[in-house]
């Protein structure tokens, strides 16, 4: 086969027929997975519409009757036959994919290829996971680095249209057919054994040590700095020497005391017995995942606190380019800096001459040190919910008076830290994805010297509820509730809004509200399910006075069972404040239905109320 014929457009690759094997897993593609898949491809869009955009390779074997078997690339082949049928929507009437000896899967696909709409679809809990793909695809952020959001399900006439064309005719896949006598096993660990590529940020950091020159010293304290900033889900003061902590954070660990220019480099602790060349970043790379705690954790150290960070290392890097350098980037370009990883390079080679790499391991670690202080982490609690809870914490030195001797630990970073955890978390759960986290930007960016450290719980929590307030008034969507006629998007509702509501039930009434705790919950629910309408009509189904945000497992439960069966079986302590209000409307209910239009109307109306209260309960 010529190499020509490895490159096929969307169109092209859909008009073959592809079956799964049983021994491939289940589609596992979740909201953060289909978003960047989108977003790549619909950046790509609108900066050259005309050229061809790759994005990956799939390998497949021909069966004898012309099927193609998925031997490589089956998750992103099955979002992009899900991304296919949402574009041409009644336009692809048959199935170009099915799976071996999963007959709920193939029913799924052979009735979405069969109704026009979801409604025709029998749902199983088996492929709910595919119904929440298909909702992911319609309301996934086309553009989050705008403020003004964009989805498949809001795009005017002309845009969609001009997209589709785009996503068919433009978007590659490299199809590469393996001879038919291949052993499909040693394929697979081949493939399992293979090198990966050297990441973008190990380029980065050999080109700035390079840039250092032959200083030793710097470019030892340097890796240092760099080595630990890159572990994001350890607590940064932790991973650093005693001596290493009172150089750079004080006696008492909770300042900043690094000052590039003023630094005595040989003075600081650091193995000078590395070398910091690609080659030797290469041999001593280790995956971050399982580096997890890895690094000078002390015997002085009284923490056993497992964290998750919110951002990985690559994209961190990319907020401290922002912050440091966006205006010298927009000035050369006539663009912001984008918040995503990708181009970690490109933006680099446009600034490299602007860049000191001191200075840059400067803001790395005190960003590092603000990030860690006054930014979310996930930490690991068995007997909660999700067994995570969202922490805020700083460093603690104190004297151990029975050993003579000094230890640290972390404690909270504020007294009252409460309202300062949800509304952070609130906007996390919102915006996930690792890219484009504009909010983390932004609260980065309020801290602009050492000085700021002593920011108070108040202060930051104006600055975070003036945000909000602040996407919720530009938010295309949202301007209307109220104003106009039933705001009805169904499970186009942007989840931002969910939450947004949760958290102002949360303010107009915290003590009733207090064990509130935003977590991923990414499936919309009608209360009435659409398949029992009970002469609702659509608008009303659809309206936000019948929805509520919900977890995966939640929805697949729930399936389409009566509300009055939901409020009694579902009840329970973690139920989000919206829900809850709705299960308490059911619950109390004296009609025959519990939950038809009387009910969901007059919550509608309620919940127009709260939010025309928003102002004055954000008090910003």
């Amino acid at each position: 086969m010529e190499t020509k014929d490895l490159n096929k457009n969307i169109s092209d690759i859909l008009k073959s027929r592809y079956v799964v094997p049983l021994y491939q897993r289940n589609y596992a593609w979740g909201q953060e997975e289909i978003s960047q898949l989108l977003q790549d491809v619909y950046e790509n869009f609108t900066k050259d519409s005309k050229s061809n955009y790759y994005i990956g390779s799939l390998v497949v074997l021909e069966r004898k009757n012309g099927d193609f078997e998925v031997i490589d690339g089956q998750q992103r082949l099955t979002t992009i036959t899900l991304i296919g049928k949402v574009l041409k929507n009644n336009d692809i009437k048959v199935a170009s994919l099915c799976y071996d000896s999963r007959p709920e899967v193939e029913n799924f696909f052979n009735a979405l290829y069969r109704y026009q709409s979801m409604e025709g679809i029998t749902y199983h809990s088996r492929t709910s996971h595919l119904y929440e793909a298909l909702g992911y695809i319609k309301n996934a952020q086309l553009n989050p680095d705008s403020e003004i959001e964009k989805s498949i399900a809001n795009l005017s006439e002309q845009e969609l249209s001009d997209f589709r064309d785009y996503f068919f005719d433009k978007v590659i896949l490299v199809r590469v057919e393996i001879p038919e006598d291949t052993d499909v096993a040693k394929y697979f660990e081949i493939m399992n054994n293979r090198g990966e590529q050297l990441k973008k940020h190990e380029v980065l950091k050999a080109k700035l040590l390079s840039k250092i020159g032959v200083d030793q010293e710097q470019q030892d304290v340097f890796a240092l700095i760099w080595d630990t900033c890159s572990q994001m889900d350890v607590q940064i003061q932790k991973l650093f020497s005693l001596e290493q902590r009172k150089q750079f954070f004080g006696d008492d660990f909770n300042s900043f005391q690094f000052d590039s220019e003023e630094m005595e480099y040989s003075e600081v602790e650091a193995d000078g017995s590395k070398e910091n060349t690609i080659g030797f970043i290469l041999s001593q790379r280790t995956d971050e995942k399982s580096n997890k705690g890895a690094g000078k954790i002390g015997e002085d150290v009284e923490d056993e606190a497992e964290d998750s960070s919110i951002i990985d290392f690559p994209n961190f890097l990319m907020h401290v380019l922002k912050l440091e350098n966006n205006k010298k980037y927009l000035k050369k370009t006539g663009k912001d800096i984008p918040l995503n990883e990708k181009y970690l390079l490109e933006v680099y080679q446009v600034l490299e001459n602007e860049i000191k790499p001191m200075y840059f391991a400067e803001c790395l670690l005190f960003y590092r040190t603000v990030f860690d202080r006054f930014v979310i982490k996930a930490t690991t609690k068995e007997d909660s919910e999700d067994n995570y809870e969202w922490t805020l914490r700083k460093p603690n030195r104190y004297y151990y008076e029975a050993k003579k001797h000094y230890k640290f630990n972390y404690l909270n970073t504020f007294n009252d830290q409460d309202r300062l955890i949800k509304s952070m978390s609130m906007l996390q759960v919102t915006f996930r994805t690792r890219i484009y986290k504009n909010w983390l930007q932004d609260l980065l960016s309020w801290f602009t010297s050492y000085k700021d450290l002593k920011m108070s719980s108040d202060h930051l929590q104006k600055k975070i509820d003036t945000w909000m307030l602040d996407y919720y008034n530009q938010h295309e969507r949202l301007n209307g509730i109220g104003k106009t006629k039933l705001y009805s998007d169904g499970t186009n509702t942007p989840h931002f809004l969910f939450n947004f509501i949760d958290y102002l039930y949360y303010l107009d009434n915290p003590r009733k509200y207090s064990s509130l705790s935003f977590k991923y919950r990414n499936s919309v629910e009608h209360h009435r399910p659409q398949s029992r309408p009970r002469e609702v009509g659509n608008d009303v189904i659809n309206c936000l006075g019948n929805l509520c945000l919900v977890s995966k497992g939640h929805n697949s439960k729930m399936n389409n069972e009566e509300p009055n069966g939901k409020a009694v079986t579902y009840y329970d302590e973690h139920l989000t404040p919206k829900r809850k209000v709705m299960y308490d409307l059911t619950n109390k209910s004296t009609t025959e239905t519990k939950w038809a239009e009387e009910e969901i109307l007059a919550h509608y109306d309620s919940v127009v109320d709260l939010l025309g209260k928003k102002e004055y309960l954000l008090q910003v």
